[in-house]
């Protein structure tokens, strides 16, 4: 059998984030579907969240670590499987404690699928290394784009929205078996996470920073996007016709701004590209809340979505520069880190708005963990600042 290129390799990478990116920019979308299909309340609804993320978590530690030992290809070939296992059952479900079951596996898988994807493409070119890194990133936020607009499409037009987890299911079993057949090049490289190095870096006072900041983060993305379907929905005047729309809006600009990113890399310091990200994030998510005119919330959430775009990457960059002699376990704790913070902050907000504090006050939660996110970026830089 002939290596398979490293270019269709690189690409079947693209479409592993790409997979996993469609599943969690629909969940918005899907969500009061969920809610009237199982008799839930907000709060109910929100447990979709830690169920997802505790799977990712477990998913990043233990097959970055097993990637090492087994090599890429079979632990990504065991992510793509298990994900497509969650996806068969969530939709097969009768019950919402078997979703929740489901989503576990779902989300155990595309934890896999991230952390090897990424570590995959980074071995295939090491010279290109950010290139590569960097378009996974926009594949994922291409998939995320897209995703609400057409899953609310299909749900209008007859579409029961057990088929599209069946669907991508689908999908996701006819990628495997084309990777299945691939052959990787010999120079595949090992370059994941390692349990014991690991527990050295988590001893860093700055490495707990940078999940913290990670974790807060990926809090207010998830939340921001995942709830924002329901607000527009319930609360927002006019807002029903744009409750899809509002989620691939988000996502596009998300993706935009990473592409202007590149640009910026290198000229400033990476700290300060994550306050200023922050920083934006802050007001723009806050004003989304605050006014309730459609066309200013929706020039709020693009604006938003633009300064959060680099955020997740830059955090994952700094982590690289202070502690490069374990760059992969240090990537892997801090994506590790924002899967906590996916599975908690979404689920506290869908929480408090069962309160009185309603949908826009908790989703208030968002720009006030993006708050976290500057302040802890503004030290840390001080911090290097002193150091040097």
């Amino acid at each position: 059998m002939q290596t398979t290129s490293r270019s269709t390799l690189a690409a079947l990478c693209c479409i592993a984030m790409l997979l996993y990116s469609v599943y969690l920019g629909a969940v918005g979308v899907l969500l009061p579907y969920l809610g009237t299909a199982f008799s839930l309340g907000a709060e109910a609804q929100g447990r979709l969240f830690p169920a997802n993320f505790a799977g990712f978590v477990v998913g990043v530690l233990l097959c970055g670590y097993l990637s090492d030992h087994w090599g890429r290809k079979a632990v990504l070939l065991i992510g793509l499987a298990v994900y497509a296992g969650g996806l068969l059952l969530f939709g097969s479900a009768s019950s919402y404690a078997l979703a929740l079951a489901a989503a576990l596996l779902v989300g155990a898988g595309s934890g896999a699928m991230e952390v090897v994807a990424n570590a995959l493409a980074a071995d295939l070119y090491p010279e290109k290394r950010a290139f590569l890194l960097n378009a996974l990133q926009v594949a994922f936020g291409a998939g995320a784009a897209a995703s609400p607009s057409l899953c609310r499409y299909l749900l209008t037009h007859n579409t029961e929205w057990r088929t599209l987890y069946f669907g991508l299911a689908g999908i996701n079993i006819a990628v495997f078996i084309v990777l299945s057949l691939c052959r990787l090049p010999r120079s595949e490289r090992h370059e994941a996470l390692e349990l014991a190095a690991l527990r050295a870096v988590l001893q860093k006072p700055s490495f707990a920073l940078l999940c913290l900041m990670q974790a807060l983060y990926v809090g207010a993305e998830v939340s921001f996007f995942s709830w924002l379907p329901t607000y527009f929905e319930g609360r927002l005047p006019g807002g029903t016709a744009w409750m899809a729309g509002v989620g691939t809006l988000f996502w596009i600009t998300m993706t935009l701004g990473r592409f202007a990113l590149g640009g910026l890399l290198g000229r400033f310091a990476l700290l300060k590209l994550t306050a200023l990200c922050a920083g934006g994030g802050v007001v723009f998510s806050a004003l989304a809340l605050v006014w309730q005119t459609l066309p200013p919330v929706l020039l709020c959430v693009a604006l938003a979505g633009l300064f959060f775009s680099g955020i997740f990457s830059l955090v994952l960059a700094e982590a690289g520069e202070r502690f490069p002699r374990v760059a992969g376990t240090a990537f892997g704790g801090v994506v590790a880190a924002g899967g906590l913070g996916g599975a908690l902050v979404p689920w506290l907000i869908g929480a408090l708005a069962g309160g009185s504090l309603g949908w826009q006050g908790a989703l208030l939660l968002v720009p006030l963990s993006l708050v976290g996110v500057l302040l802890l970026s503004l030290h840390l830089s001080t911090e290097l600042s002193t150091a040097r």
